[in-house]
């Protein structure tokens, strides 16, 4: 779920229990935001055909996973009245279960890091500001990649060949259409400028890109407060899971120390890039800012698929320039 990978059922069945607390409660909340979240071609709010009741998805499946979900697992449990008495809890729920269930405001971060043995170390990340739009965006990628010449990979610019420009051009065109859901950080500090060791400076820049970045966002209206947070890393990079709970600690410190309680990071999780499209969105995007900032060599097909990069998700290089809407910054420390 982290990941954003909707392959399965129970996936699914987790995201809409995360982004809506009242579906913990009732099976009829979490059926009905199932239906309109993946499949709004076929469930309609003023009606459903008959004939159109054999394509939905089961509701017995649906509670199933449910159950695995909050029994077995123990994740997004409902509270304690509705653990003893549910039933009786469904029917006394049943007008509030017709009112439109509102979403946590959740903002998701997916980041990856690179450049640790060159001359800039650079974290970027992928922010997707609405949690319904963590599907939408995932989902778009993940239908134009099923018939795409990237079928069967992952997208990592470090792997890029000079035969994948078109499809990396396709690739962006998809993620330019859903723009409106996303905006994208980066921070890079310069390694002759600091003495800490290696490990310490990723730790700092991807504790200083959600602290500034979330910064930000605030202040260009494009998430307002209360908010949660929840980021994504690729399990690849080089922090422990001790390191990663200091670093959430110490970024809802800065939080709360700016904003109160009204915005926190909930969990920073650790997966592999490999069912994760956002993830590997955010390798390209580092991976693009990395050459950009360190290639001193000859230029070769990889600086014009980073130029390609660059210029069609319109990353900013000065916080300070950007024009119109505001959703990009690179921040230099």
């Amino acid at each position: 779920m982290s990941g954003g990978d909707f392959s399965k059922q129970k996936t699914k069945v987790a995201h809409i229990l995360n982004l809506y607390p009242e579906s913990r409660n009732s099976d009829i909340t979490l059926t009905i935001k199932y239906w309109e979240t993946f499949q709004p071609d076929i469930y309609s709010s003023h009606g459903i055909l008959p004939k159109d009741l054999f394509r939905l998805e089961r509701m017995h499946y649906i509670v199933r996973a449910r159950a695995k979900i909050q029994n077995e697992y123990n994740l997004f449990t409902p509270n304690t009245e509705v653990k003893r008495f549910r039933r009786k809890h469904e029917e006394e729920m049943s007008e509030a279960v017709l009112e439109d269930a509102k979403p946590r405001k959740l903002v998701h971060v997916y980041a990856d890091e690179t450049g640790k043995t060159q001359n800039y170390v650079v974290v970027s990340s992928v922010w997707v500001l609405a949690g319904r739009a963590v599907f939408t965006v995932s989902q778009a990628i993940t239908s134009w990649q099923k018939t795409s010449r990237w079928a069967k990979r992952e997208a990592h610019f470090a792997k890029l060949g000079k035969q994948d420009l078109d499809t990396l051009n396709e690739y962006l065109r998809i993620i330019v259409k859903n723009r409106e859901f996303l905006s994208f950080k980066s921070i890079a500090v310069e390694r002759a400028r600091t003495k800490r060791s290696i490990e310490q400076v990723v730790e700092k820049l991807h504790e200083h890109m959600l602290l500034r970045g979330a910064e930000h966002e605030i202040d260009s209206n494009r998430i307002g407060l209360p908010q949660k947070i929840e980021v994504t890393l690729d399990h690849e990079q080089s922090l422990d899971a001790i390191t990663l709970d200091e670093i959430k600690r110490r970024i809802n410190g800065g939080y709360a120390a700016k904003y109160g309680e009204e915005i926190e990071v909930s969990q920073i999780e650790t997966i592999s890039s490999r069912n994760s499209p956002l993830v590997q969105l955010s390798d390209l995007v580092a991976g693009a800012i990395n050459r950009k900032m360190n290639n001193t060599g000859d230029k070769n097909y990889k600086d014009e698929m980073a130029d390609l990069v660059i210029h069609m998700l319109d990353l900013q290089f000065e916080q300070d320039k950007v024009e119109g809407l505001d959703v990009s910054a690179l921040f230099k420390i």
